[in-house]
């Protein structure tokens, strides 16, 4: 979405952005432009590739982290928007990286046009984009003939290589963006996403993300430390409201780094949550470590939904596990009940909210076990 060429001293280097933390970092290591982690992330721009629209930001200093915030949110542009918004670019008056941050929220106020064949048309795309919506199927509506024609005759409409362009100088563009914390936009499909809030201002975290991102969101609200902000969940991607109480728990007791780097371990494709749960409550362990690292073994564990007797596992097994199937004609002289009591005590299984859990792996649990931290009560790492 961006390309430019940042340089520090005799060093210089192409950035495009939106970009990870960690390769935004990594470049700024390769010409020397920190020393550490906390270093302002903002470097002079020697050159602007693309869009050609920047070329006011060369030869200026520009903040690297607006940009990569900016980059997300063009990122998310269809055709459309990103002609409304290199067209916008051409009407502000300050034309630093806050101010663009702030017309992709002012897009409304760039109208573009490309049926012109009637003032019907460009009235009710004026509605459209103004107001985010239109009735299906009222093309032929005699209201919007007179909005269009009340545009054109206002001297608010004017031709541009991207269409006829509807927009009035008058109208104050809104300043989302304060030029300190960013503005809520949810960029990626995270497992969770929750506000930090601390001294009246707001960043969103959408974990699980880098370490360095959460740093830089906290540093942008002021707070000493993630310690001193609270945290309220704005949503989440969790199955069960069981497990939205336990990463709350999480976050008040061991701190949002410790919950990112669970849900590292959790954000996984086809995570089976109830079989998690299940596992948690076998083994009964609180820690967000100790989660993690159940996670990455839940492949070790079989589950069993709904299963309420000793049974209920001795049938499930026979019909769906080939090394315990069963000839028909002997199901009727079979002990299920007793069955599903060895493979309770051979593999350490419970019964548990919402079926049976057991381990299924070559090694002991408790060999498994000798992997987890010790549960302790941990320190209060900030509110929730």
């Amino acid at each position: 979405m961006i390309k430019i060429r940042i340089k520090n001293a005799d060093h210089e280097i192409d950035i495009r952005f939106p970009i990870s933390e960690s390769e935004l970092f990594a470049k700024l290591g390769e010409i020397h432009a920190v020393e550490g982690r906390d270093a302002a992330q903002s470097a002079l721009v020697t050159d602007v590739y693309w869009p050609e629209e920047f070329s006011m930001l060369k030869d200026r200093f520009a903040n690297l982290d607006e940009l990569n915030y900016l980059g997300k949110r063009m990122e998310s542009f269809d055709t459309l928007e990103y002609d409304q918004f290199l067209i916008g670019i051409s009407k502000l008056d300050s034309k630093d990286v806050k101010d663009l941050i702030n017309l992709t929220f002012n897009l409304n106020h760039f109208t573009l046009c490309q049926d012109v064949s009637s003032y019907g048309k460009i009235g009710r795309e004026y509605v459209l984009n103004t107001e985010g919506a239109v009735p299906a199927h009222d093309e032929d509506d005699p209201k919007y003939a007179t909005i269009g024609k009340d545009l054109i005759d206002r001297g608010l409409a004017q031709i541009t290589e991207r269409g006829l362009l509807i927009y009035n100088p008058f109208d104050e563009l809104e300043e989302v963006y304060d030029g300190h914390t960013f503005p809520e936009y949810y960029y990626n499909n995270s497992l969770l996403s929750l506000n930090a809030e601390y001294g009246g201002r707001t960043e969103l975290l959408q974990l699980p993300d880098e370490a360095l991102a959460i740093k830089k969101a906290i540093d942008r609200l002021g707070a000493p430390s993630a310690e001193d902000c609270s945290y309220t969940v704005t949503f989440h991607n969790f199955k069960g409201d069981d497990w939205l109480a336990r990463v709350q728990e999480i976050i008040a007791k061991e701190g949002i780094y410790e919950t990112n780097a669970m849900l590292k371990a959790l954000d996984v494709e086809g995570m089976d949550w109830s079989k998690l749960s299940a596992v948690v409550e076998l083994v009964d362990v609180q820690k967000a470590s100790n989660i993690a690292f159940l996670a990455e073994h839940l492949d070790e564990f079989s589950f069993i939904p709904e299963a309420k007797t000793e049974e209920d596992v001795g049938h499930f097994l026979v019909d769906n596990i080939s090394e315990y199937r069963l000839n028909l004609e002997m199901e009727d002289y079979f002990d299920f009940s007793g069955f599903g009591e060895h493979i309770a005590e051979e593999h350490d299984g419970q019964f548990v909210d919402g079926g049976f859990i057991y381990y299924d792996s070559y090694e002991s649990l408790d060999e498994l076990l000798d992997g987890l931290d010790p549960e302790d009560e941990g320190m209060n790492m900030g509110g929730i």
